[in-house]
């Protein structure tokens, strides 16, 4: 079995499709569909089975699959290592973020920290809580940025973020008068909330399920600035972390941001990587910096 072969036995797995690995892996379907023929036959086992919707692991393929993976990441380590003995004060670290952070958060950040080491660069990937999990575990990401409770089995990391979760009103809706909002106050609310996916879309329905209803979503999405205009044309409220170092403009935008209690919940995050995995140059500086930054 050839480690090419493989590869491209592990990305129709991951596309879940010949015709989406075959693209990205610039080559034929036809090509992939024979490559992955041919490892049934050279194993002697059925791996896939092809539907017309989609395409099913076998138990067998499953096994394969996993190891798959961690050729994979073995691999890439291998290559980060490589690069750090070849150019010691180079590369680029992969965050995966949250899209209310923003990468304007990390602007002054960034603007110090490539005064310090132009060469390396900082690359953003942004999504919900969930995928960047998964991408840190498949090797995809070298740091995320994760709420707690945070797994210390599978992931080192270290204290980020403080805030609580905050609700955003309209300046004439009528929850605007209130010194604080009880989350038994949401109950006939329209609401306009992060996507599946994003820890605290499950911490609204979570808590809405605990106090028996069920929130009237009119709108999901992952981009925290649409959220915000929505609720600056009072078409709904939403809620969101805040802390000292992601404050919203609340002013110009014509909105009131409000305590949530009974109960008020808190937003904590730490900044997280695979736990024993090696760590390029780029990352353990970056890191070092962020401690640094962060104790001042």
């Amino acid at each position: 079995m050839e480690l090419k072969h493989l590869q491209y036995f592990t990305e129709v797995v991951k596309h879940g499709s010949f015709s989406k690995a075959a693209e990205y892996l610039y080559i034929s379907q036809p090509n992939i569909s024979n490559v992955i023929k041919n490892l049934e036959e050279e194993l002697d086992v059925k791996l896939l089975i092809r539907t017309t919707r989609k395409l099913e692991l076998t138990d067998t393929g499953k096994l394969l699959f996993q190891y798959g993976q961690q050729v994979s990441q073995t691999l890439q380590q291998f290559y980060q290592e490589l690069d750090d003995t070849k150019n010691s004060r180079k590369g680029y670290v992969k965050i995966g973020i949250f899209p209310m952070l923003g990468t304007e958060f990390f602007t002054k950040m960034i603007s110090e920290f490539h005064k310090q080491y132009p060469e390396i660069s900082v690359r953003f990937v942004e999504d919900g809580a969930s995928n960047l999990k998964k991408a840190l575990i498949q090797g995809e990401l070298d740091l995320v940025v994760m709420p707690y409770p945070i797994d210390e089995e599978l992931f080192d990391f270290f204290p980020f973020l403080k805030g609580d979760l905050r609700i955003l009103v309209h300046q004439r809706h009528p929850l605007a008068n209130n010194e604080s909002v009880k989350w038994s106050e949401l109950l006939d609310e329209n609401f306009i909330i992060f996507r599946e996916g994003f820890t605290i879309h499950d911490t609204i329905m979570e808590e809405c399920g605990r106090l028996g209803f069920e929130p009237n979503i009119i709108c999901e999405t992952s981009q925290w600035n649409f959220m915000i205009e929505m609720v600056s044309i009072n078409q709904g409220i939403t809620i969101l972390p805040q802390s000292k170092f992601n404050e919203i403009d609340h002013n110009n935008l014509k909105l009131k941001i409000l305590p949530l209690v009974e109960p008020e919940k808190n937003w904590n995050l730490g900044i997280a990587w695979r736990k024993e995995c090696y760590l390029s140059f780029a990352t353990r500086t970056w890191i070092q910096f962020l401690k640094g930054t962060l104790e001042r």
